[in-house]
């Protein structure tokens, strides 16, 4: 049976052996990753039969790594048992290309789906290049560093000793003080890289810095993983023009020097859909694109038939259409009306880049892409606006899924929630054969009134939320 053990250093520093073992050309499966983006995912490590596998809460649902050690095959069934003992879904995420033909091909995973984001996806760059910027395409990365030369002398760049912890905190609180609007991802990043500080050397990683007569204009921290450096953090000073490809080209240099490792790759990471981080990344000429899947399997969404369109009463249900990126922006964006659903944008940590009409919509289409989600427009005629949403998500590998249901502030009041939402349900049991499950906050009322209507009985309760069943099941998302 698989028993997994919260995150915490200890546990870290546990399966960081495995991670060596077995690199991944994924990012996401390092010791650097997965200390900087632990918090708020629920981070859980498991170590079965000297097989590894990490889980932790993508899209506000558990997933898992494609288990790496001495026994992938077994391991994957006993996933398959535990998703199904404990109400989970059978997610993978960090899947590279090589492991989704992998998964694909595996005859007990059925029903599979699969998509990755772009924003997420590594920028790998090869690694004699970044020493030297070598040739034409490059000209731009030298005139920088040339500049910086000029300017400052000749990069002194060196790994950080406890002694330098002064000089490189005083540089954090100026790039802090430079970027005084962060977003919740970029401020996340922000705190975790001066934890990251305080334990890197008990980790393996390395950190360096670029010093200007004493002071920090710059530092990075990485670490080996196969033939790959991966760079976890890249920090510098705006105001030393030409710190960052300075750094960036020193820090290489340094770590080809580090004895025992032959390095032909550096993997940069993501640029989390930042347009700014991304246009300078592609100006580093990356030599490959690390596309990262995730994978849903026993996926319902499998199941559902082409272009459904669902009709009860007023209400017709039909898939999303590109005109509807407008008033799906307007259903998602609007804090007030979305308080009941427990969602607001603001603390959406996946919205980093400028919103727009695609924002939304996009996220959506990637969420059903991967089986993840079937979202229906609820519409008063079959050409007629987006009035609001019908959601089924949630997807346990053993057969449950949650509804949700909202409308734009204009289309409430009208029995149309109460119609649709009731119309979902019955789809879902009778054409995808599941076990509908429904939630409201306790001051949602109206929602409530909604939900008790379609054939609901509450199941539960705790601070935040009532809970549904249609079936008089108990609620199977964990105790209450």
């Amino acid at each position: 049976m698989l028993e997994f053990e919260p995150f915490s250093i200890e546990s870290l520093r546990k399966i960081i052996p495995f991670l060596r073992a077995h690199p991944s050309p994924c990012s996401d499966m390092s010791a650097g990753s997965l200390f900087m983006w632990a918090p708020g995912t629920g981070l859980r490590f498991c170590i079965y039969k000297d097989t590894l596998v990490i889980s932790q809460e993508i899209n506000g649902q558990p997933a898992f790594t494609w288990p790496a050690g001495n026994d992938p095959h077994g391991t994957v069934g006993e996933l398959i048992k535990y998703a199904e003992r404990c109400h989970l879904p059978l997610r993978f995420y960090a899947v590279d290309t090589k492991t989704l033909e992998t998964i694909t091909g595996d005859a007990r995973l059925k029903d599979p789906m699969w998509s990755f984001d772009p924003q997420w996806s590594d920028y790998v760059y090869d690694f004699s290049d970044a020493m030297t910027f070598p040739g034409s395409k490059f000209h731009g990365q030298r005139n920088h560093v040339n500049k910086f030369t000029r300017l400052y002398g000749a990069p002194d760049v060196r790994f950080l000793t406890p002694d330098d912890k002064d000089a490189v905190l005083e540089m954090l609180a100026l790039y802090e003080a430079e970027h005084a609007v962060m977003n919740k991802l970029e401020r996340l990043e922000f705190e975790q890289t001066k934890k990251l500080l305080e334990v890197y050397p008990d980790l393996g990683l390395y950190a360096a810095a670029l010093f200007l007569g004493g002071r920090v204009a710059a530092f990075s921290i990485g670490e080996i993983s196969g033939d790959t450096l991966l760079i976890h953090v890249e920090k510098a000073l705006t105001r030393y023009e030409g710190a960052y490809p300075a750094m960036y080209s020193s820090f290489v240099r340094l770590m080809d020097a580090v004895s025992g490792h032959s390095l032909k790759l550096v993997n940069r990471e993501d640029d989390s859909g930042d347009p700014g981080i991304r246009v300078s990344k592609n100006q580093y000429h990356p030599v490959a694109m690390v596309e990262k899947y995730l994978v849903h399997v026993n996926a319902p969404a499998k199941r559902l038939p082409s272009a459904p369109e669902i009709k009860a009463g007023s209400a017709v249900l039909t898939p999303f259409r590109e005109s509807d990126r407008k008033n799906y922006f307007d259903l998602c964006a609007d804090v007030e009306n979305n308080k009941y659903w427990g969602y607001d944008y603001r603390d959406d940590y996946t919205l980093t880049g400028p919103l727009d009409e695609n924002t939304f919509y996009d996220s959506a289409a990637h969420d059903m892409a991967a089986g993840d989600s079937i979202n229906f427009a609820i519409r008063l005629s079959t050409e007629g606006e987006m009035a609001g949403e019908a959601i089924l998500w949630n997807f346990t590998y053993d057969g449950f899924a949650e509804l949700g249901c909202r409308l734009l502030p204009r289309y409430q009041g009208t029995g149309l929630g109460t119609e649709a939402f009731n119309a979902a349900a019955s789809f879902a049991e009778e054409t995808l054969g599941l076990k509908v499950c429904a939630r409201c906050c306790h001051e949602n009322v109206r929602s409530r009134r909604m939900i008790l209507s379609s054939g609901f009985t509450p199941c539960g309760s705790d601070g935040e939320y009532e809970y549904f069943s249609r079936g008089g099941f108990p609620w199977p998302y964990g105790s209450l």
